[in-house]
């Protein structure tokens, strides 16, 4: 029984490691709500167009058209609003600046909702060679005395060796800011800051900052 539980426990400890260094994610969200806004009475929104402090041209038009498609998307799905794009508000303000266009909101919308990309950064860091030990599966056979064999299975641990590799990091900080249309003020904010193990990652991390920030969004309007 104890051979036994010492296999158990390094078959569970090393496929525990593998596990945490492969999938290694951090987020981070911190939010600001106005408690005395009633957010029940938020029927229609309009979502600004994204600003970045990051030039996302540099990696390709597609990630620039996937990453303004998911925020839209997910305001649509997720909101609980009727959603206004930017554009189409100066429109129906009669081609009115962005400046303007919040003056006056409140004749189209009952709040608006603004997004900034922050931090859009690609790093990595290199893991050196390393020794684990690890549990190794073996086979022996065994001879009955009428000559007939029978077969054992048993695990020995060994120590074995990874060769020095490149980990790629993905960061990504983003905020969200709900304003109300009569009062100018914000109603809901949120600072998301994300990063993981993997390259290029950043605009699939963005799609679920927009899921996560709207979802919440119509949980307070609903």
């Amino acid at each position: 029984m104890k051979n036994f539980d010492l296999k158990n426990f390094f078959a569970v400890f090393f496929s525990l490691i593998f596990f945490l260094t492969a999938q290694n994610v951090h987020a981070e969200k911190t939010d600001w709500t106005d408690q005395n806004f009633n957010f029940k009475t938020v029927k229609k929104i309009v979502v600004f167009d994204i600003d970045s402090a990051v030039d996302l041209s540099r990696y390709g038009s597609a990630i620039q058209y996937k990453v303004s498609s998911d925020y839209l998307d997910r305001a649509m799905k997720k909101s609980k609003c009727q959603v206004i794009t930017e554009a189409q508000a100066r429109q129906m303000l009669g081609g009115v600046s962005r400046e303007v266009l919040r003056q006056n909101i409140a004749s189209i919308a009952d709040a608006w909702v603004e997004c900034k990309i922050k931090l859009w950064n690609d790093s990595f860091y290199i893991v050196p060679e390393h020794t684990v030990w690890e549990e190794k599966r073996m086979t022996r056979t065994h001879s009955y005395g009428d000559g007939s064999t029978w077969e054992e299975t048993y695990y020995i641990t060994v120590p074995v060796t990874y060769p020095p590799h490149r980990v790629d990091v993905s960061e990504i900080i983003s905020s969200f800011e709900a304003f109300s249309a009569q009062t100018k003020q914000p109603i809901f904010v949120r600072d998301d800051s994300r990063d993981r193990e993997d390259y290029q990652a950043q605009k699939d991390m963005f799609g679920r900052m927009c899921n996560s920030f709207f979802e919440d969004f119509g949980k307070k309007v609903k």
